[in-house]
């Protein structure tokens, strides 16, 4: 009796002296629960950011700041050293947070996986910017996005190790960048920052790395001094990942004393127990519903071997339906349901989406009737709908025109670069014929996006500006040489006295343009012509007035570089590249290859040609009287 009198007193003080929080959790729009049909089931988050809720570290109370007095937790053991109780039962009353005021939030040292030698964009990125205009602008960045060209650009700009923009702001920078990784499903990268990252005094910061950690499942660092503030907190969250470090490091008083107070706060999550019993005794015992889902729990399931469950995939977002994706012990159905969710936000791997579409089980009757029931499928199911219509459909015109309709409701998705990866292995066993000669540019144009210039150049033999592009973009030295010959003949057509009305101009001084700012083999001839063509303002869209001079100013200065390439990012991604004027995307290849970026220059020019559609010539004048 004694004991258990001792027990209820410690409880009692605790709970006298501990907040009561809500739980902390990633905000999300829940969807409709899916209920299955002939089709894998499918919600209605097939739109470009479906599943990319960020992480909520907004707690229903403020957590008190960690008790600085002790040395952080650096290992699992030192729980008892540094006073893992509650605050008011071990150390007195934590410090008072800091008041920055007017002054933001705090910025700690500069932090990012990414540096100069091995992918990095400079360590000046963001010097000489404004604080505001970058954070306008990153947030919008595609990042969450299924173009795999931006994306690039941005992750490696969110990535990079640089002081932040100088100013005042609401968030710390880093905050920031982990957030925008965890949205766009970049689990492992978001981890990453998150171990290297330090901001003092800044709570915000402080959950946001705790969930980068836990969702990265880098169980070396969520049980560190990183999560520091689990030792004095009286929020749940923190509370849940005190009680689990302590019990790792064997301090088993302080983990019961935790859960007590957990339970009698209201706070009981027998989820979380089963799973924190998993994990200690090595088992696997299904955690059953968890009601509240956080970045705990993710971390618990890996750490205990067992999958995710799909109802935490459709209330978490991106990371945790990437989790779900990515395990084979999930079901089939599962599984694409969570790739549904998260395919527009460019997380999924395509090799990934391919092994899941083809382990669909589709009713045959279903997929004879692809090409009508496709048009009104989100996106990931009508490809793979077309897709496995097109695999075992034997007559090749037919199997074309599947292909055709995948890569058409891609396009009109504004997914093409997606919708392409997924249908060029379709495609490549498709052998080109007079009858299959209306699908020569889309499907040379596809196999480009989809990286495979050489079966393009199949599909361009009659398409001398897709030869062009297909020669000019192959490893094989005889394509390349075939491809001289079209630049001479494009050049031929704009040094006459009279050129003659070509639909294909603007998309001809495209390739010229291109091919000279790579630096790739031209003839003579051509590569003049290019150069004259390159000042000329071609059709299209582009930027509003200014913004291109700007851009070209900010690129140039390796202290303001970050922000001229967000601004350029942000052109490419609102207009399309498809609609960017030739010399304008002429332009941004330039810029790229003057500051050494080479590999990123290549693969923009790549789907810039691949993608741009010329605009249509205007109609002829109306004849004159004298005509008549």
């Amino acid at each position: 009796m004694t004991g258990s009198r001792v027990s209820l007193l410690l409880c009692a003080a605790a709970l006298a002296l501990l907040a009561m929080p809500g739980t902390a959790q990633w905000s999300s729009d829940k969807p409709p629960v899916l209920t299955p049909d002939d089709y894998p089931p499918v919600g209605d988050e097939d739109r470009p950011d479906a599943g990319a809720q960020p992480v909520d570290t907004k707690d229903e109370a403020s957590p008190a700041s960690p008790d600085e007095s002790t040395n952080g937790g650096s290992q699992p053991a030192s729980e008892v050293q540094t006073g893992a109780l509650p605050a008011a039962e071990g150390q007195g009353s934590p410090p008072a947070a800091v008041e920055v005021g007017s002054l933001g939030a705090p910025e700690g040292p500069p932090a990012g996986t990414l540096e100069s030698p091995s992918g990095g964009m400079g360590e000046h990125l963001w010097s000489g910017s404004e604080r505001s205009k970058v954070e306008e602008l990153l947030d919008r960045a595609p990042l969450v996005s299924s173009d795999p060209v931006l994306r690039d650009l941005v992750r490696r700009l969110v990535l990079t190790r640089a002081p932040a923009p100088p100013g005042t702001a609401p968030h710390a920078f880093t905050t920031m960048r982990i957030r925008k990784l965890l949205d766009a499903g970049l689990i492992d990268e978001a981890g990453a920052l998150a171990a290297m990252a330090q901001v003092p005094n800044d709570e915000e910061f402080t959950r946001v790395q705790a969930d980068a950690l836990l969702t990265a499942n880098r169980s070396a660092d969520v049980c560190s001094s990183m999560t520091s503030t689990r030792l004095a907190s009286g929020d749940v969250f923190w509370m849940q990942l005190r009680a689990f470090c302590a019990e790792l490091g064997g301090d088993t008083a302080t983990a019961q004393l935790t859960r007590d107070v957990l339970k009698a706060q209201g706070h009981d999550d027998p989820a979380y127990d089963t799973l924190v019993d998993d994990v200690l005794s090595h088992k696997a015992v299904p955690a059953g519903a968890i009601e509240h889902p956080t970045a705990m729990h993710l971390y618990l399931l890996q750490q205990a071997g067992l999958p995710v469950p799909e109802a935490i995939a459709r209330a978490m977002g991106t990371p945790a339906n990437l989790l779900v994706m990515r395990d084979a012990r999930n079901s089939p159905r599962a599984r694409f349901e969570a790739a549904e969710r998260i395919v527009a936000t460019g997380a999924a791997p395509v090799a990934d989406l391919k092994v899941i579409a083809d382990a669909q089980d589709l009713p045959l009757s279903k997929v004879a009737s692809a090409g009508i029931d496709a048009p009104s499928l989100p996106f990931f199911m009508g490809q793979v709908l077309l897709r496995r219509a097109a695999t075992i459909e034997p007559r090749p015109d037919e199997k074309a025109r599947l292909v055709a309709e995948a890569l058409s409701l891609a396009d009109r998705q504004n997914m093409l670069p997606l919708g392409a990866a997924l249908q060029a292995d379709v495609i490549a066993t498709i052998k080109p014929s007079p009858s299959t000669g209306e699908y020569a540019r889309t499907f040379a144009r596809a196999l480009l996006l989809a990286g495979r210039p050489d079966a393009a150049e199949r599909w361009a033999g009659g398409d001398p500006v897709m030869h062009s592009i297909a020669g000019l973009m192959s490893p094989d030295a005889a394509h390349n040489a075939a491809a001289q010959q079209d630049l001479s003949a494009f050049a031929a057509g704009f040094t006459g006295a009279t050129p003659s009305v070509d639909p294909e101009r603007s998309y001809k001084s495209l390739v010229l343009g291109m091919a000279d700012v790579l630096g790739l083999p031209m003839p003579p001839d051509a590569k003049g012509e290019a150069a004259a063509l390159e000042s000329q303002m071609w059709d299209g869209t582009r930027p509003g007035p200014g913004t291109m001079r700007t851009i070209e100013e900010l690129v140039s200065q390796p202290e303001r570089r970050g922000e001229g390439l967000l601004m350029m990012v942000d052109a490419i991604h609102g207009i399309g590249l498809r609609s960017l004027a030739p010399d304008v995307t002429i332009t941004f290849v330039r810029l790229l290859t003057s500051i050494n970026e080479g590999r990123a220059a290549r693969s923009l020019a790549l789907d810039a040609m691949a993608q741009y559609v010329p605009p249509p010539l205007p109609p002829p004048p109306p004849p004159t009287a004298s005509a008549q």
